[in-house]
């Protein structure tokens, strides 16, 4: 199977929270994606949109189908930033360790025995899971509408995609880093965000009323992810509503 030729630099990209004038750090979120541009582009907006000193989020796209290949760097991640603790590399806004690490991978390319020793693999770490099944652009389909509607794989939901939110011909092969974020930013919005997390739960619960066996198609955990990020804000940043 032809391995995601989604393209953009793999080095971090670090979304830094403005200098403020404080003598604590606040949270930080470690998110390491397979996707080098989709997933990164669309965190890189959340982290514009709704950015405060309290949060931090780094969005490392690896590049890596196998999510045993995130664990890993997501680790190697960890360890590079408490070398540049010990090296006083960090500013005094930046928290010494991250409060959260997730991993985010799509399930439609891959073997089940390498996704489950991969999913042990994070979970034996204490790093959280977003998947999305097939592809994280069942995640970015939720914005627009609710659908149950079996899509084996991402080749599936790119005519959804260009149905529901307007975007022609879409593909994720080939797309330039400055278009994904062109795409990415009208989604990015509060009602637009509570939307799809309202959506990705009616799918699950959808899956859950039925005995779907894991990972039940088409389903995402992108919802939950969303969540930590949201809890990490101030009130006033917040995108979900207090007990929504």
């Amino acid at each position: 199977m032809a391995k995601y030729a989604r393209k953009a630099a793999t080095d971090a990209r670090s979304f830094r929270r403005a200098p403020v004038f404080s003598e604590k750090a606040g949270s930080a979120i470690l998110v390491v994606t397979e996707g080098e541009n989709t997933e990164p582009a669309y965190f890189e907006w959340v982290q514009k949109r709704f950015a405060a000193p309290t949060l931090e989020l780094v969005a490392h796209g690896a590049g890596r189908g196998d999510p045993t290949a995130l664990v890993k760097e997501a680790l190697r991640l960890c360890e590079e930033r408490r070398e540049k603790v010990r090296n006083g590399q960090l500013s005094i806004n930046q928290a010494g360790d991250f409060d959260e690490i997730w991993i985010v991978f799509d399930t439609d390319v891959l073997k089940p025995a390498k996704r489950d020793s991969g999913i042990k693999l994070a979970q034996s770490h204490g790093i959280k899971i977003a998947y999305s099944e097939p592809c994280f652009e069942f995640w970015l389909l939720l914005h627009a509408t609710c659908t149950t509607a079996q899509m084996a794989k991402c080749k599936n939901v790119e005519p959804h995609l260009e149905k529901h939110l307007g975007w022609k011909k879409y593909s994720r092969r080939g797309k330039k880093a400055s278009q994904v974020s062109a795409m990415m930013a009208p989604l990015v919005e509060k009602k637009i965000i509570q939307q799809a997390v309202k959506h990705a739960e009616q799918v699950r619960q959808h899956h859950t009323e039925g005995g779907t066996p894991f990972p039940a198609n088409p389903s995402t955990d992108v919802d939950l992810l969303m969540r930590a990020i949201n809890d990490a804000l101030g009130p006033a940043n917040r995108f979900l509503p207090k007990n929504s």
